[in-house]
C-alpha cells in the first residue's frame, strides 16, 4: 500500500491516479476527503490529516510500503513567513515518516535544491532535504522537478485582454518546463519499482528546455493570437504589482528571489539531460491540452 500526501493538489493526485490504475492499493491523504472523493471513487483509502498534525499523519503512514512526501508548493500569497510554514511541515512529516516506520519515500523538491539560500521558497525544500534524509532507516529519492508548465495557466486572463505574457525572467532563458502530470507518472513509477538505496537525486527536466519567448510563441499558434508578445518586466516593478494584488511582503520577497535566481543562472539544473531526467510531455502538447481550452472558455465568458 502507497501512501499519497497532498493528493488533492496536481501532483499527488496524478501520483495516486497512476498507482491505482497499475492496481496497487493507495491511502490518499489531504486536507479535505470531499476534495478526494474523485481518488475514493476509484478505490483510493481517503484519510483527512492536516500536514502540521503529526499525530494524524503518523496514523495514516502506518503499514506503508511507500510514501510521497510532499510540502505544498504554491505559495500562500498572504502568509507572513512562508518559509516558517515549509519548516512546519517539514517536521511533522519528518517526525510522522520516523514514528511510522516508513521506510522508503519520494519526495517532491525542486530544481536548485541544492543551494541552502538565494532561491526563493525553493531553499525550504532544500531545508526539507536535509531533514527528512536525515531519518534513520529511510530510503528516500528526491524529484527535484524544474518549472511547472502549469505556472503559463496564470497568464491566461492577461493573454485574453492584453495579448501579452509578463514575468521577470530574461526571454531567452532556457528553463526546464515540465508538466505536473509528468512528475506524478515518474513518482508513481519509483514508488512501485525503484530500487535506490540511501538518499539519492533525481532531476525532471521536461521534454526539453524552453525559454518564454519560446513558451509565448506556443501559446500563440494555439489560440490564434498572432500578435501576442512577451514581455520582461523588471524585478522592481514585479515586486510591487505582486503586493498591490495583496501579497505579503514575505512572499513577494520570495517571488522576486525567484526571478533573481534563475535570471543570474543561480538556479540551474546539475545533472544531464537524459532519458531518464526527461519526461515526454511538449511544451505544444501542454499549451494545446491543457492552455488553449481554458483561453477559448475564458474568451467566451
Amino acid at each position: 500500500m502507497f501512501v499519497i500526501t497532498g493528493a488533492s493538489g496536481r501532483t499527488g493526485r496524478a501520483v495516486a491516479v497512476r498507482l491505482l490504475a497499475d492496481g496497487h492499493p493507495v491511502r490518499a491523504v489531504g486536507r479535505s476527503a470531499r476534495r478526494l472523493a474523485d481518488l475514493a471513487e476509484r478505490g483510493a483509502e481517503v484519510w483527512e490529516a492536516d500536514q502540521t498534525d503529526t499525530a494524524a499523519l503518523t496514523d495514516a503512514f502506518r503499514g506503508a510500503d511507500g510514501l510521497y512526501a510532499v510540502i505544498q508548493p504554491n505559495y500562500i500569497p498572504d502568509h507572513p513567513d512562508f518559509g516558517a510554514f515549509q519548516d512546519q511541515v517539514t517536521a511533522s512529516l519528518a517526525e510522522a515518516v520516523t514514528a511510522s516506520g516508513v521506510t522508503r519515500v519520494v519526495g517532491l523538491s525542486s530544481w536548485g535544491a541544492q543551494h541552502a539560500e538565494g532561491t526563493g521558497p525553493v531553499a525550504g525544500l532544500h531545508r526539507f532535504e536535509q531533514v527528512l534524509s536525515a531519518a534513520h532507516g529511510v530510503d528516500t529519492l528526491w524529484l527535484r522537478a524544474g518549472y511547472f508548465m502549469e505556472n503559463l495557466l496564470d497568464h491566461v486572463g492577461v493573454v485574453r485582454d492584453l495579448h501579452r505574457i509578463s514575468a521577470p525572467f530574461d526571454p531567452d532563458l532556457p528553463l526546464p518546463f515540465v508538466a505536473t502530470r509528468d512528475i506524478g507518472v515518474r513518482a508513481a513509477k519509483e514508488l512501485a519499482t525503484g530500487t535506490w538505496r540511501g538518499t539519492e537525486v533525481l532531476e525532471l527536466q521536461g521534454e526539453r528546455d524552453v525559454s518564454m519567448r519560446e513558451a509565448t510563441e506556443a501559446i500563440a499558434k494555439a489560440v490564434g493570437a498572432d500578435d501576442l508578445t512577451y514581455e520582461q518586466i523588471s524585478l522592481a516593478a514585479f515586486h510591487a504589482e505582486l503586493r498591490r494584488n495583496g501579497v505579503s511582503a514575505n512572499v513577494a520577497d520570495m517571488m522576486a528571489e525567484v526571478g533573481e535566481s534563475l535570471n543570474s543562472r543561480h538556479t540551474r539544473m546539475q545533472q544531464p539531460r537524459t532519458a531518464r531526467t526527461s519526461t515526454p510531455t511538449s511544451i505544444e502538447r501542454f499549451v494545446e491540452e491543457e492552455f488553449a481550452p481554458r483561453y477559448r472558455a475564458a474568451e467566451s465568458e
